[in-house]
């Protein structure tokens, strides 16, 4: 397996619940996460799927790095264990928010 560059979940961090969800509100930020959630992804085909200017793109895939949502492999950015559930979170957030308006 490819080496991990930056800590592997957000326990091993001291970063808060508003701070995560400060970095995740960035625009483009979910579509990241969601664009990684289908599998491992390279920095070209995320900007294909994003949309994202590459310099916004890398800083916030900087971030995620950081914060232990993400993971960089064989140049490959994958989601980790704590990305994952951040990604169900947000779906399961959106069904909450569904049934409650109609």
């Amino acid at each position: 397996m490819g080496e991990v560059i930056e800590a592997e979940n957000m326990e091993e961090l001291d970063i808060s619940v508003k701070e995560v969800l400060k970095i995740i509100g960035r625009k483009g930020v979910s579509d990241i996460l969601y664009s990684l959630s289908d599998g491992p992804k390279k920095f070209s085909q995320l900007m294909f799927d994003t949309k994202l200017n590459p310099s916004i793109l890398d800083r916030h895939l900087k971030v995620l790095l950081k914060v232990g949502l993400v993971i960089k492999e064989d140049k490959h950015y994958k989601l980790t264990e704590s990305g994952t559930k951040v990604v169900e979170t947000i779906d399961d957030l959106l069904e909450l928010f569904k049934k409650s308006l109609g």
